[in-house]
């Protein structure tokens, strides 16, 4: 079945980059990897081939490779672009605590003072083909937030609706790829299923909202 997930927003912004877009089998994924390490679990580096995570979604085979029946998140609703900074200063109430002259430049002393461009509003929405009611249970469980920097407060998810989706296809719609789909023409070189960053199984995909047959 094909449904439709809104994660609600608490209005405060989301770090949200169009050109690395969020997977929902991505998310569905990170809620499960807990339950499916090895006793000698270690950091997964880029390199090392990932376990694969069984997901509630179908299938979709495409050659020598294939997906999950799942859409990246996008925004929906009225939308703006807003602007904050990550700052970080040393603290000079604690240099007594610190031996010889602290660099701040670079090291644990460092000082940051970083653009944090946000997205800012109501609703993320994606599409899946599978069991809604796994999903429902998964990322209502689990999911708290969205996007980067997280544990500043920022992409606060306040609710979750998993509810059925009349479209025809979780991944294409209107013509437009939903996801990163493997592609012969394709400009993106991407694992195309989770963990997207790692570079295992690589293929060249189509971007998000390009044309597919």
């Amino acid at each position: 079945m094909i449904y439709q997930v809104t994660f609600h927003l608490d209005g405060t912004g989301l770090y949200y980059d169009p050109f690395e877009p969020i997977h929902l089998d991505a998310l569905l994924a990170w809620c499960l990897a807990g339950l499916h390490r090895l006793e000698d679990h270690h950091p997964l580096q880029r390199d090392e081939e990932p376990c694969e995570v069984p997901l509630p979604l179908k299938k979709l085979h495409l050659g020598d490779t294939w997906i999950w029946r799942a859409s990246a998140l996008v925004p929906e609703g009225p939308q703006a672009d807003g602007l904050r900074y990550w700052r970080k200063r040393f603290r000079t109430s604690r240099v007594d605590w610190t031996s010889g002259s602290p660099n701040l430049t670079n090291g644990v002393y460092r000082e940051y003072n970083m653009p944090v461009p946000l997205l800012l509003c109501q609703r993320m929405v994606a599409w899946g083909d599978g069991s809604a009611k796994e999903a429902r249970k998964l990322l209502g469980r689990q999911v708290k937030h969205l996007g980067k920097k997280r544990a500043y407060g920022l992409g606060r998810v306040v609710g979750i609706e998993v509810t059925p989706s009349e479209r025809m296809s979780a991944i294409v719609h209107e013509g437009r790829a939903l996801r990163w789909i493997p592609s012969a023409g394709g400009l993106r070189l991407v694992r195309p299923r989770p963990p997207y960053w790692n570079i295992v199984g690589r293929v060249s995909c189509c971007e998000v909202g390009d044309e597919v047959q």
